[in-house]
């Protein structure tokens, strides 16, 4: 259950910004100066050039003012390279631009998008047939009449795009010569469904060539047309079956068979090199990219994972590079809209979304429409409450003209000032409801910091850079870019970032690095064993196996309850031997969720398992597990960890009859489960084949104390290697290209 707005009542449509000068463009006014731009809602300041500030010499050490915070940059701590900022041009944001503007508003829009003296957009995700919003309803590059099959694309065609779709791709490129476009189907065409619809459906199992032999005419058309693609996705939201517009459902098996076996192969016979992204879907299932990253057969035609913001946290794109070090990743579609609440809220929601996302290695993001009306719309039986980038609509006169939103000038306070090709740099935040901020070193030779004040009063704060700093105050709600030139002297103590950096060595010359924080090691696995929390992560298609053979525990006198169930799904369904039946709460993931089992007297036990294979995005997302003799009292967690579509949390021998799993996070789907077992140690067993002398071996200290050890395997094959908990060694198998980090506290 995926939506792209909360599940809580909306409120009236947000006011438009009214056009304002030309932005200006951030030059240090002499050498050593800091540039200044800012973005003020409360007293109509857009992007407006400020005094420029100068460095003070900070000696190494030096304590900032008791009344001030520190922001700490580091040029020297590099990490992924930018592609760009930008949106969409969907069939309705092209329709506005394209055809409702006379040529003078459409060229100056245009300008102001795309253009240096605009904010400079430079990446583009363009929906492949029709999406939520289309103008006429839903269409793709292949339509047939019902019941009638096209397996040849014999009638193929993208003239649909040519009356204003393409003519504006192409000026943007024009305009911005650095442009990335990327691509993504809401839909095939519905005679490749099981549906005969472009609305709901699955992949046919006869389809999956023509699918691929479809991109790849799409590819061939477009850079035929003057708009080369550089990047594809196999679905829009995979996960997400929509009732009303253009969508299908393609689980990650479905989509790893896609790729490794068709379309992989059909980009490659055809010489055509758009990469191919993986996922497209929201922040809460990382195991769906990192099944195609586990495949030997797949991982090669996968360029990155492509995430959606709309469920979960921006932390698991971090949480994914480093279970994959070597593959990069896309924010790749993120809508603002009028649940967000009044300006100063999308404002904040479109300066967060940029800062988050690329603090977690986001190589680009992409806010969603472009253009829309003043009705958010034209919709195609989809999101009634989106908002654009600009708003096209009358004026009083009846002249169509554009006005911009919150949103440009939240992107454009990033895209104007952070090129395509630059590298985010090293630096500290201080998160929601504070000073959040995230730097970039751009490959003119220029530093770029944008910091965002998300509290509720203005923040004074300095910011260091080598040897030198300043300072400023920022109001609540602001947000200002800081640019300067020159070469940073001396480096500042690690704490005063919070993270570590664990460089590996990988194939082909490559270098990955993983980034480690504590605010991390709750998405790790950890155990309690004695006085300490072992954490350790597991990548998909790793594995972490007992020194000992596992029995799942007989069923007999167990009995099972939950904080809520669906009536259609009561607790029972989870230990009734069904996997076709689920236990789950009905209503949306809240922290507090627990399921409960009583195994009717104590047994002893060090595995439980939680399948939820049958609703492959319904797992818990974040669990504890706590145990009682007496359903009464209830020990401190003794696991914690993240979820998965089948969760295996695995412990020291512990012995207990009731044992809770309590979930920790917010997500729109139900939680559900459709099989619960418990396992109890058996007989010692010989380890798996494997050779672990291949794998890499890093330690780090986080700044909190806490030891890391991080393990990755550059190899072609998987690696075993042992992992000792306390008295108990067990045996890591992991998949070539992941790497394992194992923390102690």
């Amino acid at each position: 259950m995926s939506h792209k707005w909360p599940l809580v009542a909306l409120v009236a449509a947000l006011p438009v910004l009214a056009l304002t000068p030309s932005v200006a463009t951030a030059h240090p006014d002499r050498p050593g100066d800091v540039s200044v731009v800012l973005t003020n809602l409360d007293n109509e300041t857009f992007l407006a050039r400020q005094p420029a500030l100068s460095w003070q010499v900070t000696p190494a050490g030096t304590v900032a003012p008791s009344d001030s915070q520190t922001i700490t940059v580091d040029t020297t701590r590099q990490y992924q390279q930018i592609t760009g900022f930008g949106a969409s041009f969907t069939d309705s944001s092209a329709w506005l631009v394209g055809t409702k503007l006379d040529p003078k508003q459409r060229d100056a829009v245009m300008r102001d998008l795309f253009g240096s003296q605009g904010i400079g957009l430079s990446f583009l995700r363009q929906p492949m047939g029709a999406s939520d919003f289309a103008v006429n309803g839903s269409y793709s590059y292949d339509d047939m009449p019902a019941g009638q099959t096209d397996p040849s694309l014999a009638h193929f065609s993208i003239d649909h795009d040519r009356a204003y779709i393409l003519p504006l791709l192409r000026q943007a490129r024009q305009i911005n010569p650095r442009l990335t476009i990327m691509a993504t189907p809401w839909s095939p065409p519905g005679w490749m469904k099981t549906s005969d619809s472009m609305v709901t459906g699955s992949l046919r199992t006869d389809a999956y060539q023509p699918l691929a032999d479809y991109f790849t005419k799409f590819l061939q058309a477009y850079a035929a047309a003057g708009v080369p693609v550089q990047y594809v996705t196999p679905q829009n939201e995979p996960l997400y079956e929509p009732a009303t517009y253009p969508g299908m459902f393609l689980p990650a098996a479905q989509e790893d068979d896609l790729v490794k076996n068709y379309l992989g192969p059909d980009l490659r016979a055809h010489h055509v090199n758009t990469g191919i992204l993986a996922y497209d879907h929201n922040w809460d299932v990382v195991s769906y990219p990192e099944t195609m990253y586990a495949d030997p057969a797949a991982v090669g035609y996968v360029t990155g994972t492509a995430w959606h913001c709309y469920a979960g946290d921006a932390t698991a794109q971090s949480v994914s590079h480093n279970d994959y070090p070597g593959e990069p990743a896309w924010q790749t579609e993120c809508s603002g809209g009028t649940w967000e609440g009044d300006d100063h809220a999308g404002f904040a929601g479109a300066l967060g979304l940029v800062i988050n996302s690329t603090r977690n290695w986001a190589k680009g993001v992409i806010r969603w429409n472009l253009a829309l009306d003043q009705n958010n719309g034209p919709t195609n039986d989809g999101c009634d409450t989106c908002r654009g980038v600009v708003t096209v609509a009358p004026d009083a006169s009846g002249r169509w003209t554009y006005t911009k939103t919150v949103d440009y000038w939240g992107i454009g306070q990033v895209s104007k000032y952070v090129h395509p090709g630059a590298r985010r740099v090293a630096s500290n935040s201080f998160g929601a409801g504070d000073l959040q901020d995230v730097a970039f070193a751009n490959p003119d030779g220029s530093t770029a910091l944008v910091v965002f004040n998300s509290g509720t009063a203005s923040r004074t704060f300095r910011v260091g850079w080598g040897d030198k700093s300043f300072g400023y105050t920022l109001p609540a709600g602001a947000a200002a870019t800081f640019t300067w030139t020159g070469r940073q002297h001396g480096r500042p103590d690690p704490a005063a970032i919070g993270s570590v950096d664990i460089p590996l060595d990988g194939p082909g010359g490559s270098h990955p690095l993983v980034n480690v924080d504590s605010g991390m090691l709750a998405f790790q696995s950890q155990v309690r064993v004695g006085g300490q929390w072992l954490g350790y992560t597991l990548p998909t298609g790793a594995t972490l196996t007992p020194p000992t053979s596992q029995r799942a525990l007989s069923r007999d006198g167990w009995s099972v309850s939950a904080s809520a169930s669906s009536p259609d799904d009561p607790a029972g369904n989870a230990i009734d031997g069904d996997p076709a039946t689920r236990w789950s709460t009905g209503h949306g993931m809240t922290p507090g969720d627990w399921f409960q089992l009583d195994l009717g007297a104590p047994r002893t036990f060090d595995k439980l398992v939680l399948d939820t294979s049958g609703s492959s995005g319904d797992f818990v997302r974040q669990y504890q597990v706590l145990v009682s003799d007496d359903g009464v009292t209830w020990s401190d967690p003794i696991a914690t960890g993240p979820g998965a579509t089948v969760t295996q949390i695995l412990t020291p021998p512990v012995t207990a009859r009731f044992v809770r799993v309590v979930n920790q996070a917010n997500s729109g789907s139900w939680w559900s489960i459709h099989e619960l077992n418990v396992f109890a140690p058996g007989p010692t067993t010989t380890a798996a084949a494997g050779s672990g002398s291949g794998v890499q071996r890093k330690t780090a200290t986080l700044p909190d104390g806490t030891q890391l050890l991080v393990v990755y395997n550059p190899g072609h094959a998987v690696a075993s290697f042992p992992v000792a908990w306390g008295a108990t060694t067990y045996t890591y198998r992991l998949p070539a290209g992941a790497a394992a980090i194992f923390s102690t506290r």
